[in-house]
């Protein structure tokens, strides 16, 4: 009984400091003041009430909520103006600061309300009655106004003149710019923005001094308007001198190389986009703008490259902890320790030279020396050492000013990723050159590679050595690649081991990616992706032994699978947080389980995914999304080992899962639960008895995923 008071007294105690330190923390109201508890603007049939309510002058204590619809806050006099938010405000927090309410801002709010709505096109727009509710006590006001939008004042006529000298494509790019449209309702910011871009469309067409002015004649009354705008293109220029200013300590020629502007080239805005994006991906720069000069008596522009420094030396050192590894149970055999069953400790190194030995080489070194359990967290039973390097030598400038040379190396010491405990020495060396084109969106690289693969001598897995080619090529359309709401991506890539090079496989490996993401209403962004790889291996040096007191039964599984299904890197893989999500990594499609270890890859593999993505606020947002595909491996005639491959759609493993994800500025922190039914995993009859191994990686039933970046 005693402890029991004691404990009671030690919740009381505790809840008191919790209430202090949250009283202390609270914002409050001065003495004699109100604070704006809320604010309803009412009677907007047309806009969205939130565009106004961020051009007042009087606003309220903001709270906490979801906001579903627009994915972004709007801006003051910033299109669009209709967009379908609908806010749900929960709470404020105690420590929120109190909005003071003001008499005489209010009554100018009232007129900012109006002259909002006559910039929409609504001159009859007023504000009808203007309610202040007050709590005496609280010394708080909630405010509602009231708004009749009127009948908008709508566009009868639109001209553009002086375009009559211009090519048929710019004088249609011309008018393909105007934002405005017959029968819709005169809009200001519209009408100044697509002067704007009328003036872009002009310089890129070489019109570097080109001007737009527009005019508006509106009849209120007839609720009419008639807009006009005047194109004076002036002559077409040229590109002039290039210089670099704030670039210090580093040398000015490779940065106007890499810009690509040449004296007398025509003169284009998206020129010097190009230069900004090509002077930026040298490396060692904060920030590069690219400003144009016209000249006052000559058709030549001259070019200021501004850049601004980075640090130019970065290091850094750090300890972490991760978890991986597969061990796989099959059937009702639960021995062992299945499930996730690699975690480590380890040291993290880095180091990055952006100007090594001068003309801005980028070198970037990390090392993660790990220090291994082969054990299911957190057993520690049985531990090993490993190694992670990686080594990345950028120079720019290689052949030609915008392509760069790129060496990689990576050397991994440890138990092997794709399913085994057993411990391997894995070297990738690759240089090459890459280049990008149309303002960074095309990227285009070519590399010849190496792959030193030796496992411990004590398992009876071969070592082999590949060298390969290595071409790709990616077009990135979106928008934003981190947190995507529109665009596109294509990606494609191919392989070739062998044959003219040296190693122990000749094979062809292509895969090739697209993803597609289309706006919904509001926040809710419609994504999906569909990849397919194919690889075809035409000869190799590994050797199928026959059963023998030397080699064991395994000795020839192992072999089989390396030379049937190629190294053990370059297979092609699904499942997990970027594939098919109701899959453990690497265990979609056809695997097996031979002593302790993970047979999995392919030679055919197809995904589809498709994913309702919803912006609940500026942070936080959920996902819906289904997922299918399929990895084969050949099948092969018992007597004549002879081989085919094929792609089997009708394998769709198919995964059914919601996602929530936090957003931040390298991308969104991504929590993913997926299941797969088994109905829905192989279309026929009798084929669950086909159905891969089980793997004890499920909470509930479900593939739980966190990590960070969308699945595509």
């Amino acid at each position: 009984m005693a402890s029991l008071t004691v404990r009671s007294e030690l919740m009381r105690f505790t809840a008191g400091v919790v209430a202090a330190v949250v009283a202390g923390c609270a914002a409050s109201i001065p003495e004699g003041k109100y604070g704006v508890s809320s604010i309803e603007i009412r009677g907007t049939e047309h806009v969205e009430p939130d565009a106004i309510e961020v051009c007042l002058a009087t606003h309220a204590r903001e709270r906490f909520g979801f906001v579903l619809g627009g994915a972004k806050n709007p801006q003051c006099g910033v299109p669009p103006f209709d967009a379908s938010r609908y806010p749900l405000e929960l709470w404020a927090w105690p420590w929120t600061d109190w909005p003071l309410f003001n008499q005489t801002a209010f009554e100018r709010d009232q007129d900012r309300i109006e002259r909002w709505f006559r910039a929409r096109g609504y001159y009859d727009a007023r504000v009808t009655s203007a309610q202040i509710e007050r709590d005496e006590e609280a010394r708080e006001v909630d405010v509602t106004l009231t708004v009749a939008e009127g009948e908008p004042v709508l566009i009868m006529r639109i001209d553009v003149l002086g375009c009559e000298q211009l090519d048929p494509e710019v004088r249609a790019a011309v008018r393909e710019a105007v934002e405005l449209d017959l029968g819709e309702p005169f809009d200001e910011a519209l009408f100044e923005r697509s002067k704007r871009d009328m003036i872009e469309v002009l310089q890129e067409a070489s019109h570097a001094k080109a001007e737009v002015t527009g005019k508006a004649s509106v009849d209120p009354v007839k609720k009419l308007a008639r807009v006009t705008y005047v194109v004076t293109p002036g002559p077409s220029y040229r590109f002039g001198d290039v210089s670099v200013e704030g670039n210090g300590s580093l040398p000015a020629r490779p940065i106007r190389a890499a810009a690509g502007i040449d004296r007398g080239q025509r003169f284009s805005l998206s020129a010097m986009r190009d230069a900004r994006f090509a002077v930026f991906g040298l490396g060692p720069f904060a920030s590069v703008e690219v400003e144009h000069y016209p000249r006052p008596e000559s058709p030549v522009v001259d070019v200021i490259v501004r850049v601004a420094p980075a640090r130019v030396v970065r290091f850094g050192v750090g300890v972490g902890m991760s978890a991986g590894g597969l061990l796989a149970q099959e059937g009702n055999d639960v021995s062992g320790d299945p499930g996730w069953a690699q975690w480590d400790l380890h040291l993290l190194g880095k180091f990055e030279h952006k100007n090594l030995l001068g003309g801005m080489r980028n070198l970037r070194v990390e090392d993660r020396p790990r220090l291994i359990f082969n054990r299911k967290f957190p057993n520690a039973s049985e531990s090993g050492f490993g190694n992670l390097l990686t080594v990345e030598l950028r120079q720019p400038a290689f052949a030609e000013a915008r392509t760069t040379l790129v060496a990689r190396t990576r050397w991994d010491r440890g138990p092997d990723p794709y399913g085994g405990r057993f411990y391997r020495d894995d070297l990738v060396i690759g240089v090459g050159p890459e280049r990008r084109f149309l303002q960074s969106k095309l990227r285009l690289s070519s590399t010849v590679n190496a792959d030193l693969f030796r496992p411990e001598e004590e398992i009876p897995y071969p070592e082999y050595d590949v060298f390969y080619l290595y071409q790709v090529a990616q077009l990135d359309l979106r928008d934003d690649a981190r947190n995507t709401t529109r665009g596109a991506y294509f990606a494609l890539g191919v392989q070739t081991a062998g044959y003219f090079l040296p190693g122990d496989f000749n094979y062809v490996r292509v895969t090739q990616d697209n993803r597609g993401y289309l706006p919904l209403t509001g926040a809710l962004v419609l994504a999906g992706r569909f990849r397919i790889g194919f690889m075809e291996i035409t000869d190799t040096s590994v050797t199928i032994p026959e059963a023998s007191e030397t080699f064991t039964v395994s000795d020839q599984i192992f072999r089989r699978d390396l030379a049937e299904v190629g190294p053990h890197r370059h297979r092609l893989r699904g499942g997990g947080p970027n594939s098919v999500r109701g899959y453990a990594p690497n265990t979609l499609g056809d695997v097996a389980v031979e002593d302790d270890r993970l047979i999995s890859g392919g030679l055919r593999q197809w995904e589809a995914s498709i994913e309702l993505r919803a912006r609940l606020t500026e942070s936080f947002g959920a996902v819906l999304f289904v997922d299918a595909g399929d990895v084969a491996r050949p099948v092969c005639d018992a007597n004549s080992r002879n081989c085919h491959t094929a792609f089997r759609f009708d394998y769709p493993h198919t995964s059914f899962g919601v996602g929530l994800r936090y957003h931040t500025i390298v991308g969104p922190l991504r929590l993913d639960a997926a299941v797969a039914p088994e109905d829905l995993q192989i279309i026929g009859e009798g084929m669950v008895d086909q159905l891969p191994p089980e793997f004890d990686t499920k909470v509930l039933g479900m593939e739980i995923s966190f990590t960070i970046g969308e699945a595509f």
